[in-house]
């Protein structure tokens, strides 16, 4: 476990190429797990530090949206609650029941589902400060952001990403531009993304610059006569001068470029 703030703790896998990082928050009264990783194996460390750690605080797991990276090791916390979006139950079973990741086989242990929901904001206040759990659609339509108000640090899900984003919400462009912004508007010092490291708010304005960037020009392409699978515009045009995009990333700007295409 990585120490982020005083009160807050990070640990990191690797799912299929892509750093993917599990935080424990630790208020006064409730030890928050966000996020559950690929299984309970995956998650087992988390689970080992919050039995540690937590003491007589209530443990509350937040799933920060749907995808099988970030639910599956639900089940390494069982009787506890799950908070998320109210969207977040009902996507959890379509892709149990054959979404378009229902290749990766859930634990045998199950997918327990959020049993605690909320629609655009839930808020944990004690004397240690307020944690706000925020509805930030695009990346997907569950999508939710920690904020932590008294360490300044915004727990991003895949809401923001490292070194770029995966496209995931069908016809999302305007709602993930509109949640992008209004994150910039949060005092946050530290940004946590699910996937890459901890940076400052700087990762906010990437992403919506990629974001719009890649719209914009598959968009024209399009117009032009371009083909789906003829698009030629690689990921440093959309990034900051430097960013250092591996294969895996590579892969996912080209998915990113075909999801455009077919909404365009």
């Amino acid at each position: 476990m990585k120490q982020l703030a005083p009160d807050v703790w990070a640990y990191t896998i690797e799912a299929e190429g892509f750093p993917t990082t599990s935080a424990v928050v630790l208020t006064p009264r409730v030890a928050l797990v966000v996020d559950t990783l690929t299984g309970p194996a995956e998650v087992a460390p988390v689970a080992g530090f919050v039995a540690s750690a937590a003491g007589e605080r209530r443990v509350v797991v937040v799933n920060t949206h749907h995808h099988w990276d970030h639910v599956f090791g639900n089940a390494a916390f069982a009787g506890e609650d799950i908070v998320a979006q109210r969207g977040c139950p009902r996507l959890i079973q379509a892709e149990l029941q054959g979404g378009d990741e229902s290749l990766r086989l859930p634990p045998p242990e199950g997918v327990p589902l959020p049993n605690v929901t909320f629609g655009d904001r839930l808020t944990y206040s004690d004397a240690g400060g307020s944690v706000h759990l925020i509805h930030t659609p695009g990346h997907s339509e569950d999508s939710i952001v920690v904020f932590l108000t008294d360490s300044r640090l915004l727990l991003g899900g895949d809401t923001v990403e490292w070194p770029l984003p995966n496209f995931g919400q069908r016809d999302g462009r305007d709602d993930w531009v509109r949640t992008l912004r209004q994150l910039k508007q949060l005092p946050a010092d530290l940004v946590v993304p699910a996937h890459g490291p901890a940076m400052g708010k700087q990762i906010i304005d990437a992403n919506e610059l990629y974001v719009t960037g890649v719209y914009e020009a598959v968009s024209a392409a399009k117009a032009a006569g371009a083909a789906r699978g003829e698009l030629d515009l690689p990921a440093e045009r959309f990034l900051a001068a430097g960013v250092v995009v591996d294969d895996v990333y590579a892969a996912a700007h080209r998915d990113n470029l075909l999801w455009a295409w077919d909404e365009v």
